[in-house]
């Protein structure tokens, strides 16, 4: 009787972790199958690109008043690698790569937002 509650509890536990890992793995391709990268210099949108086809790319925006920034792209994430603004906050900021981050420079009034579907529970409130 004991050896059966064993291979009960070893058959559920083993069900268990399948079920975990084929669910994240279809929220993993989900979610990087849709990725896009908007780029946006002085309001208006100045290009859509697939983050989950792009391999390696760096793009060089000039504005009308001249200053610029360089946004690196790699498969599934984008920066602002170089700007010619004081602070460089907006360098500073790193890599996004998930649905709804943003990076912006507001002195030369340039920002990249990843755009796409996402499953994820950014807070819950009560």
């Amino acid at each position: 009787m004991k050896n059966l509650n064993y291979y009960i509890m070893a058959g559920l536990l083993a069900l268990a972790l399948i079920s975990f890992g084929v669910s994240h793995l279809v929220q993993r391709q989900m979610a990087e199958g849709d990725l896009r990268l908007e780029i946006y210099a002085n309001g208006q949108l100045y290009q859509k690109i697939s983050l989950s086809e792009t391999i390696t790319e760096e793009i060089k925006v000039i504005n009308a008043d001249g200053h610029y920034n360089v946004v690196e792209i790699e498969k599934g994430r984008a920066r602002i690698k170089e700007a010619d603004c004081p602070n460089q906050v907006c360098v500073k900021t790193g890599w996004v790569s998930q649905p709804g981050q943003i990076a912006v420079c507001v002195p030369n009034k340039f920002n990249i937002a990843v755009k796409g579907k996402s499953n994820k529970v950014d807070t819950i409130s009560y």
